[in-house]
């Protein structure tokens, strides 16, 4: 299938790293290559992009979009982004510095309408897989139907913010007694048949939350993106910016209070007369309000509504 999917925000994100001729950047998520082709056009041949992503379909589709593209500063990897200085030091030396980072924390079009992926609560027959690559092993399937009520009701509250965890949970239990949950179809009946009426005429649907937090624990987002974040800011030149898109509050929270953490000069508790940690201030904050897409942006591609970016630069 094809591959698709628009970069959000891809103006803003661009205009915020100003990239410059002969610099060095990472696309840690390159899904369908939009901030890397508009990278890759302003830093001229001596520049470099490192494009990553899990996902082997993003991957194989840059790799033939590159051949007509002809893009000789771009050096395309399938990993994952946890693994960012591994990855870095596959391609280039140890002293390495970078103009600028970006991540897009969001699913791409083509993973939501990926069947075999099972990430949209409206392909009934989908299969309950919920993984971005090849390399995890972890499935949802296996998660609902072998984890306790207690902890599954515990992703559902802290990673999906679900209201009725505890209830949901338990009625999942309940019907994997009878019969194996097996496709997205099931579990949404489950969910909506375990909610109040009232809530299945919601704007947002009912199911949205669940599958949000089983994505999550199948991937390993949020720790994923607390791991790599100073592994980011680590290979970053002074000047050098990170640009985060995140689209639910559980990563912007992450992303906003590491960029608040790092960009003070003392974490001290406000009873210590005199700093005892040592820290001192690796970032400056370039967002002080977080940026939002255009409504015009929304109306043309609906799935960037909740996103969020913010940008920070290397002291």
């Amino acid at each position: 299938m094809a591959y698709k999917h628009a970069s959000v925000m891809l103006k803003e994100v661009i205009e915020y790293l100003a990239p410059k001729p002969g610099g060095y950047y990472i696309d840690c998520t390159l899904g369908g290559g939009g901030y890397t082709k508009e990278l890759a056009k302003k830093i001229s041949p001596e520049g470099k992009i490192l494009a990553i992503d899990l996902d082997e379909m993003a991957v194989e589709n840059f790799r033939i979009l590159n051949a007509d593209l002809r893009f000789n500063n771009v050096i395309i990897s399938q990993g994952n982004f946890k693994n960012l200085l591994e990855i870095v030091k596959k391609y280039f030396r140890d002293f390495t510095e970078f103009d600028g980072i970006i991540f897009d924390l969001g699913l791409s079009s083509a993973q939501l309408e990926d069947r075999s992926r099972g990430f949209s609560f409206n392909l009934a027959d989908a299969p309950l897989r919920m993984n971005f690559g090849e390399p995890i092993n972890e499935t949802a399937e296996n998660i609902i139907n072998s984890w306790g009520a207690k902890d599954l009701a515990k992703i559902f509250k802290d990673y999906g913010e679900e209201k009725f965890a505890h209830k949901i949970a338990s009625a999942i239990a309940a019907k994997r007694q009878l019969k194996r949950i097996t496709a997205g179809g099931q579990l949404v009946k489950i969910i909506t048949d375990a909610l109040p009426i009232r809530l299945l005429s919601a704007k947002i649907h009912p199911a949205t939350k669940i599958f949000q937090a089983l994505r999550i624990t199948v991937n390993q987002e949020l720790e994923n993106l607390r791991s790599v974040l100073p592994q980011a800011i680590g290979l970053l030149k002074p000047g050098g910016k990170l640009a985060v898109v995140s689209y639910h509050s559980l990563e912007d929270r992450i992303v906003k209070r590491y960029f608040k953490q790092e960009s003070r000069d003392c974490l001290c508790p406000p009873s210590y007369p005199i700093c005892q940690c040592g820290h001192r201030a690796k970032l400056k904050v370039l967002t002080a309000k977080i940026i939002k897409p255009s409504s015009r942006e929304i109306l043309n591609n609906p799935r960037a509504r909740s996103a969020k970016l913010r940008v920070a630069e290397k002291l």
